[in-house]
């Protein structure tokens, strides 16, 4: 079952464990220090991409480059359709969160 999340500036504007923790958040799933999430199971409109990417280059002084790979290796996809300007929204499917063996939530 896919879930969609609205998000804010806000939640976007962070690196990505915290931003999969405030996905998660949303989707009221449990979490703690042992929670895992898959990047595979997450899709984000390119708004959010942008966010992230620019929390890295402020905050964390990172190139172009060093960012792409951040986001490549473990960052959403960036393929959701926008419907409106400024659009902060994902799309998380079951196993997003996971705890070791315990899929959804831990």
């Amino acid at each position: 079952m896919i879930k969609t999340v609205s998000l804010k500036k806000e939640d976007c504007y962070c690196d990505l464990a915290t931003f999969y923790e405030n996905v998660a958040r949303k989707i009221s799933a449990r979490t703690t220090d042992k929670t895992k999430f898959d990047c595979r199971k997450i899709c984000v409109t390119k708004d959010v991409q942008e966010v992230l990417w620019s929390y890295y280059r402020e905050e964390k002084n990172l190139t172009d480059e060093q960012i792409a790979s951040i986001l490549l290796i473990g960052g959403p996809k960036a393929n959701l359709e926008e419907h409106g300007i400024l659009e902060y929204r994902a799309e998380v499917e079951n196993g997003f969160v996971s705890c070791g063996e315990t899929p959804d939530g831990c």
